[in-house]
């Protein structure tokens, strides 16, 4: 981490972090062996009618679609029928990991600020992924925009955290993937830091997702599919899983344990039958107004949107 030394003196919020999130000192729980295999045969039991359905298609779960089907199905359609594109305040948290990961992987002494610089330059060069085109081609002002805003994020990052030392194990940015009922059906995740490992059926990884503004129960659902991600790879789950809000510098976490896992299974197939009815069987969406309206692609000719304050 920049600004590291051999002897750091941590701030209040840093042991913290130290002692209640990562648990410093603290027992680590065991699992079963058969655990990941026993969540990955319920999972393809409860799949394999819409696997089935699919024929030669394929169905790809991630996050954001979760999250959307489970809160409203009209804004999961609207969103995946608008499709996706980049923006300033959609690359600043990229920007930011990005910056983040240099810190702890550079053998450097620059700056954020400079470090922000360069995870900028290194991403506009490559126009086939992420943001990178998008930065290519982007104006002087939107630049100034996200180099501002993940500035900020990367900053607040090391007020609050310890220096991440490598011999923690850090993974920044890492992608999680699972395939089922025979690749018909995969699922991604992307975790914004993990760090230890697991010894033998011991757990010792933990999660973290960085957010800003408010809580939302949404985010709970997140980390929770991280965590069945993370022992659907590994065949050792996590020993607990968070979500660090950095405007606040406060965290909600959670321990993982088997029915935490199971209950994440369930909404994972769940949440995938509901995505294959409305992408390939066209079912027709049911919709819930609520906070999310406000973001929704369809707001203006949604009826459930139209009688909400926004």
């Amino acid at each position: 981490m920049v600004g590291a030394v051999e002897a750091a003196v941590l701030t209040p919020t840093q042991e913290r972090v130290m002692s209640d999130l990562m648990g410093s000192g603290q027992a680590r729980p065991s699992f079963e062996a058969d655990l990941a295999s026993h969540l990955r045969a319920d999972l393809e039991e409860r799949l394999a009618p819409v696997a089935e359905q699919l024929e030669d298609r394929q169905l790809v779960v991630h996050k954001s679609a979760l999250a959307r089907v489970h809160t409203c199905e009209g804004h999961q359609v609207a969103e995946a029928e608008a499709g996706f594109s980049w923006s300033a305040p959609a690359a600043v948290g990229v920007v930011a990991h990005k910056a983040i990961e240099l810190s702890v992987c550079l053998a450097r002494t620059e700056g954020l600020a400079a470090l922000v610089d360069l995870a900028i330059e290194r991403l506009a060069a490559d126009l086939d992924r992420g943001p990178g085109a998008w930065l290519a081609a982007a104006s002087e002002l939107d630049r100034a925009e996200v180099r501002g805003g993940a500035i900020d994020r990367a900053l607040k990052f090391e007020d609050e955290f310890p220096p991440i030392k490598r011999a923690w194990r850090p993974r920044l940015e890492s992608t999680l993937l699972t395939s089922l009922c025979n690749d018909r059906i995969v699922v991604r995740g992307k975790v914004d830091l993990a760090l230890g490992q697991a010894r033998g059926t011991t757990s010792g990884v933990l999660i973290v997702d960085f957010k800003t503004g408010k809580p939302r129960r949404d985010h709970t659902d997140d980390l929770r599919f991280y965590a069945l991600l993370e022992t659907l790879r590994a065949g050792v789950p996590p020993f607990r899983v968070a979500s660090w809000y950095l405007d606040s510098g406060q965290c909600h976490q959670e321990d993982v344990d088997v029915q935490l896992l199971q209950a994440a299974a369930r909404r994972l197939a769940d949440g995938a039958r509901k995505l294959h009815e409305l992408e390939v069987a066209r079912r027709p969406p049911t919709l819930s107004a609520g906070p999310m309206c406000q973001y929704c692609s369809a707001r203006q000719t949604c009826p459930e949107a139209a009688g909400r304050s926004l």
